[in-house]
């Protein structure tokens, strides 16, 4: 009760949390709920509950692997307590999941795990139906342990459906993929699964070969610190198998001594009552049939009665019979009879068809009253359990044919499916690379046109400044002379005259005075004249200047945008190199191009200013400015930026919705 009333106050309170605050760690939760469920201190009823709390609280989860991967450990948990129903719909639900998130890998598990659920309700056509489906599903998606885990279960219900060859051939393709694998658990059940199957066939050498490689398989597990209680269940039931293989082959005491081994696992009473009882009755059977009769009586009994505290119907109809034979083994008739009478009705009433064959088997030889009426059943029995059996292995056949077909048209589906799409996609591949070479093509002709024009232009005006460069020169040399001429003959001739007048008679004085400071005047003025030649030449020539002011001047645009320009006449542009002058013009050009493309400004000035070694160029606009970070990128600032550099210089632009100031510095 304090458990319960625990549970569901954890309950409460995790409800209340998703509601009222952010969700909490789904890890934490599932780990906490994990821990009771797998709480050896809980009751089976007090784990359900957990379950079902974890599983509604991760069921409107998104729909994810992740999500469907801890559910599905969720899931299982009510097969392993038995809540065979729950688990049937929550396996549905998986199974919805999966198909809804395209996961084939899970739907293949959930496919297993009804499979599991109508296998353990001994719907045995159900089971193998669900198991081929999940198989299919596996191979497609090359998931080896998988596939050899579904291939193993249907070969499993093939054994119990008595269709021992078949299942022989499913074991043998269950191995070859499982041997590839680490799991050493599904090997071991594969290997004895196989045994099993030999020893029904007959072929005992190679059953026993296999029960030993299942040992074999049960020491590698051992080391790899599996659960105790599984590998000692495990171990029992191998010994237990090697028991009926040698009873088959009547050798009764080698038969004995494995049941006792089987017997003498540690703990087996206790942890295993129902394969423990098993072993007493089989250990009673083998005794009687080699003729040892003392205390075989008690040990029937004990299996009797741990048979009748767990109720395994099956268990108690064999151990009748089997006491049935042993008091007609002892002379007591009409008590074995007695025996076998029950246990033929109980085999009835259980459908166990191994039981009833025996049953009347016995029946027939040992009660001379009914022996007839016995064996007529008998044969009855045996012609129509070689009806069912053919009928179960075409229905088995024909399931998986049926399987086949669908996982056939699937494939096929999907097959046709990927081939349009591929072609499709080739098609527009085509397409789309004819489309992008022709614009490529175009798009190269106009740059290597647009490149040509720009050498072309360069090429030009790179004439026009050296032109210019040689009118210049030959300027400055005229101007030269002219100055030299000026102060090697004029000053000159000045200066004697100004000498020869001051040689004048004293009574001359005032004439002489003027003369001599007008000529000091003229000398003076002469001077200067010739330092102005020489010095600032640069300042009566400014074709660089009226080149980029007409570039300026010459600008129009739709937004009616107002240029001009300023030109620092400091500047000497003799020590610029014409390389420089190019790059100056072009960017100038570019940043103005810009401006009437982009930039919806009213008025535009361009700079050109001496800041101490250096020049500046700017170019302000009042335009509406663009996102410095998105266009940077674009081709006309990359060749600004690059002629900046080419200049040795550096490049600066802001922008702002006010206006774009764009500056270079060399």
């Amino acid at each position: 009760m304090l458990k319960t009333t625990i549970f569901l106050l954890f309950t409460v309170l995790l409800l209340n949390s998703c509601r009222d605050v952010p969700a909490p760690d789904k890890s934490k939760t599932v780990h906490k709920f994990n821990d009771q469920i797998h709480s050896e201190s809980n009751v089976d009823s007090v784990k359900i509950q957990y379950i079902d709390t974890l599983y509604q609280y991760l069921l409107p989860k998104k729909n994810d692997s992740l999500n469907r991967i801890i559910l599905f450990d969720v899931v299982r948990n009510y097969f392993i307590l038995n809540d065979n129903e729950t688990f049937l719909e929550a396996s549905q639900k998986m199974l919805q999941f999966s198909i809804e998130g395209k996961d084939s890998l899970h739907m293949a598990k959930s496919l297993c795990y009804i499979g599991d659920y109508y296998e353990d309700q001994t719907q045995l056509d159900s089971a193998f139906k669900y198991y081929a489906q999940s198989e299919k599903l596996y191979r497609i998606n090359h998931d080896t342990i998988g596939l050899g885990k579904s291939t193993l279960y249907k070969a499993g219900i093939l054994y119990d459906a008595g269709i021992f060859t078949e299942s022989e051939v499913q074991t043998a393709h269950a191995l070859q993929y499982l041997i590839r694998t680490n799991n050493v658990r599904l090997i071991y059940e594969s290997y004895n699964l196989m045994g099993l199957n030999l020893k029904e066939l007959g072929n005992y050498e190679n059953s026993l070969h296999y029960f030993n490689l299942a040992l074999q398989e049960l020491h590698v597990m051992e080391r790899s610190k599996y659960s105790s209680e599984k590998l000692l269940k495990s171990r029992a039931t191998i010994y237990n198998n090697i028991g009926n293989l040698f009873e088959k082959k009547e050798e009764h005491k080698r038969a004995i001594e494995y049941y006792k081994e089987g017997l003498e696992v540690e703990n087996i009473e206790l942890n295993c009552p129902a394969l423990y009882s098993m072993l007493l009755d089989n250990l009673a059977y083998s005794q009687m049939k080699s003729g040892s009769l003392t205390s075989i009586d008690s040990l029937f009994k004990e299996s009797t009665r741990i048979r009748d505290s767990l109720q395994l119907k099956s268990g108690i109809v064999t151990g009748l019979i089997h006491l049935g034979e042993f008091h007609i083994k002892t002379k007591d008739t009409l008590k074995g009879l007695f025996y076998l009478e029950k246990g033929f009705k109980k085999a009835k009433g259980i459908k166990s068809t191994y039981d009833l064959k025996n049953a009347l088997r016995l029946l027939s030889i040992n009660d001379n009253t009914k022996g007839d009426y016995y064996t007529k059943l008998y044969i009855r029995l045996s012609d129509s359990l070689q009806n069912v059996e053919r009928a179960t292995r075409n229905t088995f056949a024909r399931i998986s044919y049926e399987t086949d077909q669908v996982v056939e048209k699937n494939e096929n589906l999907v097959k046709k499916y990927i081939s349009t799409v591929v072609l499709f996609s080739i098609a527009l591949l085509f397409i789309g690379t004819v489309f992008i070479i022709y614009r490529l093509k175009s798009k190269n002709k106009e740059l290597q046109f647009i490149q040509e024009q720009q050498e072309s232009n360069e090429k030009i005006y790179q004439l026009i400044l050296e032109q210019q460069q040689q009118n210049q020169s030959v300027r400055d040399e005229e101007r030269n002379r002219i100055a030299m001429e000026l102060h090697d003959g004029i000053v000159n001739r000045i200066f004697t005259t100004r000498f020869n007048l001051m040689q004048l008679q004293p009574e001359q004085v005032e004439k002489k005075e003027l003369l001599v400071q007008e000529l000091i005047a003229a000398e003076t003025e002469i001077r200067k004249v010739s330092h102005d030649l020489q010095q600032n030449l640069l300042f009566e020539d400014n074709s660089f200047q009226k080149t980029l002011g007409a570039l300026v001047l010459g600008q129009s645009n739709t937004y009616q945008t107002v240029f001009d320009f300023s030109i620092d006449t400091y500047i000497d542009w003799n020590l610029v190199s014409n390389e420089n002058k190019v790059h100056i013009y072009r960017i100038s050009q570019e940043a103005l191009h810009n401006v009437n493309k982009y930039a919806h400004a009213t008025k535009c000035f361009i700079f050109i200013m001496k800041i101490g070694t250096q020049i500046s160029l700017q170019i302000i606009d009042n335009g509406i400015g663009f996102e410095t970070d998105k266009i940077k990128t674009g081709i006309g600032l990359k060749n600004i930026q690059q002629r900046a550099s080419n200049m040795g210089g550096s490049f600066q632009i802001t922008s702002k919705p006010e206006g774009t100031t764009l500056e270079v510095l060399f």
